[in-house]
């Protein structure tokens, strides 16, 4: 069941993660299977970020195409669980693929040190978030509580 609201994946990008799509002219796009998804999920626990291996989540050596080094991607399911990825490839692996291609509750960057929330975005090409969404990963980080008081927005949409 659903805990927040959900927002599609844009229509340009249907059937991106199919062998000889017409999306990304010789890549296509990995979606994760349900196997996969665990080794990306993004834990709060006494407003700290953790990763899927328990260790203090850092984005210092992530990279996305938006924002460059420092930045991680990220996607917020229904549910609330939080999945982000350290390289963002074009053509390869887009919030879509942790989105496994259906609608999310929240897409963009995430950014921190050593478990700190520093700068959460909303660049997604594929989600194009309105704030609303961005507003829902902020109340489930407060609700992990994580401290937004210092926390950089960047709304794009």
């Amino acid at each position: 069941m659903a805990k927040y609201e959900v927002t599609p994946r844009k229509a340009r990008f249907e059937g991106e993660h199919l062998p000889g799509n017409s999306v990304w002219h010789g890549t296509h796009v990995h979606y994760l299977s349900d196997a996969e998804l665990p080794a990306y999920r993004v834990s709060v626990r006494d407003g700290r970020l953790y990763g899927p291996d328990g260790a203090l989540f850092d984005t210092r050596g992530a990279y996305t195409h938006w924002s460059g080094q420092g930045r991680a991607i990220f996607v917020m399911h229904g549910d609330g669980a939080i999945y982000s990825a350290p390289e963002h490839r074009v053509g390869e692996f887009h919030h879509s693929s942790l989105g496994q291609g259906k609608p999310v509750a929240g897409a963009g960057e995430l950014e921190a040190r050593d478990g700190v929330l520093v700068a959460i975005t909303d660049h997604s090409s594929h989600y194009c978030p309105p704030r609303l969404y961005t507003e829902q990963v902020l109340a489930e980080l407060a609700a992990g509580g994580v401290d937004l008081t210092f926390v950089d927005k960047v709304f794009r949409y």
